[in-house]
C-alpha cells in the first residue's frame, strides 16, 4: 500500500464497488466481510455501486448476503435502478430490450415495441443467456432509424470466475454508436450522472464521500469525472494496474478493501 499522507477526517460515506472489490472468482475476497461490518460500526455509510447488468437488486442482495456480507437492499445501486428512475419519467414511450431475461422482467410496466414498430429507446445491457447477434443488429436498425440508444453501464470486459476476460456491455454499446454515428446514454460507470445519482442516494456531498474499486476506467474514472477521490485497490482487476502505464491516476492505491481500515480508522 502507499504510504498514508492523506487526511480522510472529513469522509463519512463510502461508494465501494463489488466485483473485484468485495468478492472475487466466486468468493469474498479475504477480510471484506469483517471490514464492510467495521466501518458501518464505526458510523460510515455505504453504498454498494455496481455496473452488474445481468441480475436483478434482490439478485445481487441474495449472492451478497451469501458470501456472509450484512447488506439490506436500499444499500444497493445498479445500472437497472438507474434505467427504471430514467423510463418512469417517460411512461408513454416504447423500448426495445437486449438484456438477459432476468433484467427485461424488472420492467414490466415499460412499453415494449410490438412488430415492426419504432421504439424511443434501444436498451442495451449483458445479454448473456441469449447471446444471438441479430438481437444486436436489430437495435442498430432502431438507432439507425431514430431510437435513442441507451447503455446500461460503460465496462469494455470484465473478468470471469476464472479471471479470464469476457467481453462487456460497454463495447457493444460502443460499436452499435460507432456504427449508427451517435452518442450514446450510458446508466452505469463511469458515467458521471451515475455518481451524482449515487451521491444524492447516499446524501452526502463530494468532499465527504470515497470511491472504493478495483477497475481504473469504471470506478476511478467515474470518480474523476465527478470530482471523487478515488481508491483503486489492487484486487480484481486492479491487480494489473501499474500507473506509470495508465492514464487514470487514482488518488490513493490500496492492497485490498481491508486496508481502509488503517485509513480511516487507524
Amino acid at each position: 500500500m502507499e504510504k498514508n499522507t492523506k487526511n480522510f477526517s472529513q469522509i463519512k460515506g463510502l461508494l465501494v464497488d463489488l466485483d473485484g472489490t468485495l468478492y472475487f472468482k466466486g468468493k469474498a475476497i479475504s477480510r471484506t466481510v469483517e471490514t464492510v461490518s467495521k466501518l458501518r460500526d464505526a458510523g460510515f455509510k455505504l453504498l454498494f455501486l455496481t455496473n452488474t447488468d445481468s441480475k436483478s437488486p434482490k439478485t445481487i442482495l441474495k449472492i451478497l448476503r451469501d458470501y456472509g456480507f450484512i447488506i439490506n437492499i436500499d444499500e444497493i445501486f445498479t445500472p437497472v435502478i438507474a434505467l427504471k428512475k430514467f423510463l418512469s419519467k417517460y411512461p408513454r414511450k416504447k423500448s426495445y430490450f437486449v438484456t438477459t431475461e432476468e433484467v427485461e422482467n424488472e420492467f414490466q410496466d415499460v412499453l415494449k415495441v410490438k412488430g415492426s414498430e419504432l421504439p424511443d429507446f434501444a436498451i442495451i445491457g449483458d445479454f448473456h443467456d441469449n447471446w444471438d447477434v441479430k438481437r444486436l443488429n436489430r437495435a442498430f436498425n432502431f438507432v439507425f432509424n431514430g431510437a435513442k440508444l441507451l447503455g446500461m453501464q460503460g465496462n469494455r470486459y470484465y473478468l470471469d470466475r476464472n479471471g479470464e476476460p469476457v467481453i462487456d456491455t460497454g463495447s457493444f454499446v460502443q460499436m452499435i454508436a460507432n456504427a449508427a454515428n451517435v452518442t450514446p446514454k450510458i446508466f452505469g460507470k463511469p458515467s458521471k450522472e451515475y455518481f451524482l445519482q449515487a451521491l444524492n442516494k447516499i446524501n452526502f456531498g463530494i468532499e465527504n464521500v470515497l470511491v472504493v474499486g478495483d477497475d481504473p476506467e469504471t470506478d476511478i474514472q467515474g470518480a474523476i469525472n465527478t470530482g471523487i477521490k478515488g481508491i483503486l485497490v489492487k484486487t480484481g482487476k486492479g491487480q494489473y494496474f501499474e500507473s506509470s502505464k495508465s492514464e487514470v491516476k487514482p488518488f490513493l492505491v490500496i492492497d485490498s478493501f481491508n486496508y481502509l481500515l488503517d485509513l480511516l480508522l487507524g
